[in-house]
């Protein structure tokens, strides 16, 4: 099979920005002295992650499958998806204040960097996955309701930098403007 277009090969990493309301009214807003075109206000210095080394997009879908029998043979004749999720697992490796504190579920004690762990709920919010690219195509993954949780150790290691596993997982959510999009919706530029 031929290659259709070399301008849709690919490279680049995610940045990731989170902030603790859902539908916040400036995801979707754009910015004119941002070049990032939609969205591109939500995107601030104190909503993004910072590094994030490692990302990817994980939907999980479950289908129920339909048989009929004829002549003593199972025939499949209809599948159906009965469950749906979607999750970004991520590692970040800047051991910010806010990083720290989302990875332990830590609420602020008092000033001078001393947090509770394990007492935070989780907060539900709006997101922004950004594959801002060189090569290829930007996408960006503009998300209404979403929690961010840890995923595993934090891993510590003189010989190499920490880092932190974490996962977004994407919420359903259709009120109002989302309705029809309830689990977000992606847009990519330059796509042939």
């Amino acid at each position: 099979m031929p290659t259709i277009s070399t301008g849709n090969y690919t490279v680049g990493q995610v940045s990731l920005y989170f902030t603790a309301s859902p539908a916040h009214s400036s995801l979707l807003a754009t910015d004119p002295s941002v070049a990032s075109g939609l969205g591109g206000a939500f995107r601030t210095t104190a909503r993004a992650f910072g590094n994030i080394t490692a990302a990817e997009i994980n939907p999980d879908v479950t289908y129920i499958e339909h048989f009929i029998s004829d002549k003593g043979r199972k025939k499949r004749d209809k599948v159906s998806a009965n469950m749906v999720s979607m999750s970004v697992p991520f590692t970040f490796d800047e051991m910010s204040a806010a990083n720290i504190q989302k990875f332990f579920l830590a609420s602020n004690l008092a000033a001078g960097g001393r947090y509770a762990v394990f007492e935070k709920a989780l907060t539900e919010g709006a997101a922004q996955v950004f594959f801002d690219t060189d090569v290829g195509n930007d996408i960006v993954y503009f998300i209404p309701n979403c929690i961010i949780r840890p995923d595993g150790a934090l891993s510590t290691n003189e010989e190499d930098w920490w880092s932190g596993p974490m996962v977004l997982d994407i919420l359903y959510y259709d009120t109002a403007h989302w309705a029809s999009k309830p689990y977000g919706f992606v847009l990519a530029s330059n796509i042939d």
